[in-house]
């Protein structure tokens, strides 16, 4: 890709170079003033290109905010608990209506491994905002003191 692009600035540059002797032949006052650029050309540029940025990052956000909203009301499967046996395998324990299942996960297939007749209790964890939030608020009152 790139040798195609350097390929082409260079076909560009021999073509513009090429025309520069024909032009220096002709009489000059046959020859049209091409316009320059102005700072209105500039200026409607750099909007036009703020303008296109800006429209991208909300289309972005948008579908971040879209891809993770679900149907209606809560959720019916719960992750419960999960653990990483390897690069591409992993055992999960999901909780559907009431009943917690065992499952394996490879690359390629999930499979129901036990259906457990005890449930089992999650661990109460802080998140790690929760913790960030908490010494981001004591470090802001150590630092008012």
């Amino acid at each position: 890709m790139r040798f195609r692009v350097l390929k082409l600035i260079a076909c560009a540059a021999a073509t513009t170079l090429a025309s520069y002797p024909a032009q220096a032949n002709k009489d000059p006052a046959s020859l049209q003033a091409t316009p320059g650029i102005g700072g209105g050309d500039i200026l409607s540029l750099g909007l036009s290109l703020i303008i296109v940025v800006c429209v991208i990052v909300a289309l972005g956000w948008f579908y971040s905010r879209s891809r993770f909203v679900s149907g209606g009301g809560a959720d019916l499967i719960t992750v419960v608990a999960t653990r990483a046996l390897g690069p591409r395998e992993r055992l999960m324990v999901v909780e559907v209506a009431d009943q917690q299942i065992l499952i394996g996960m490879t690359s390629t297939s999930a499979s129901t491994l036990h259906v457990l007749e005890k449930p089992l209790e999650a661990p109460a964890r802080t998140t790690a905002s929760g913790t960030f939030a908490s010494r981001l608020k004591s470090a802001l009152l150590e630092n008012r003191e």
